[in-house]
């Protein structure tokens, strides 16, 4: 599983995005600006970071550039998303996707972009949590934030949204809601230290 940073301040684009990468089998971090997106980028060291250029605080423009200024962060491919930008206009980025465009579209450049970054060699594990406590809340709030929103989304498909005759459907969301609970436990036991 990548992680895959998705940043854009339209909820329901950023929802919209962030579930069809889920739905891929990556783990999402979500940003609803370029700041904090690149506040982001910085403590969770994503595969891929998917930005729309117009955003308040940094545009997306502005966030590849950044990105490209950090040692760590300057190897990380970006897509980026413009209903503004013409075609070919960024070449900071890796990919450039102009709105509107297909999902279908935007599924394969993100799995091509993630089987680029890796090499063929499967992605980097997840990133460790930071030392200091303060970090640590900080990055653990981040962790838990997608697969909860995973859980909840389910959760509403299968309270509304889905026919519970389809038992193949039903299925698939429970085993979903189950990698998100054992996300959410990995997480915790990763930053909870051992009793004695």
């Amino acid at each position: 599983m990548s992680v895959v940073l998705v940043a854009d301040d339209e909820p329901a684009v950023l929802d919209a995005l962030s579930q069809v990468v889920e739905d891929l089998g990556h783990q999402v971090v979500r940003a609803h600006d370029g700041r904090e997106a690149l506040q982001l980028a910085r403590t969770q060291k994503p595969n891929l970071v998917v930005t729309d250029h117009m955003m308040p605080r940094l545009s997306g423009l502005d966030l590849v550039r950044q990105l490209r200024e950090d040692d760590h962060l300057r190897d990380v491919p970006v897509l980026l998303l413009s209903a503004a930008l013409p075609l070919g206009t960024s070449s900071e980025a890796r990919a450039f996707l102009p709105k509107p465009f297909e999902l279908s579209d935007f599924e394969q450049l993100v799995e091509r972009l993630l089987a680029e970054s890796t090499g063929g060699q499967g992605p980097r594990p997840p990133p460790e949590p930071p030392a200091t406590p303060d970090e640590r809340l900080y990055w653990l709030t981040h962790q838990v934030a997608s697969p909860l929103a995973l859980m909840r989304s389910r959760l509403e498909l299968l309270q509304h949204g889905t026919d519970l005759s389809n038992l193949d459907a039903v299925r698939k969301q429970l085993g979903e809601l189950e990698r998100a609970v054992d996300e959410l436990d990995r997480l915790v036991h990763k930053v909870t230290p051992p009793r004695h």
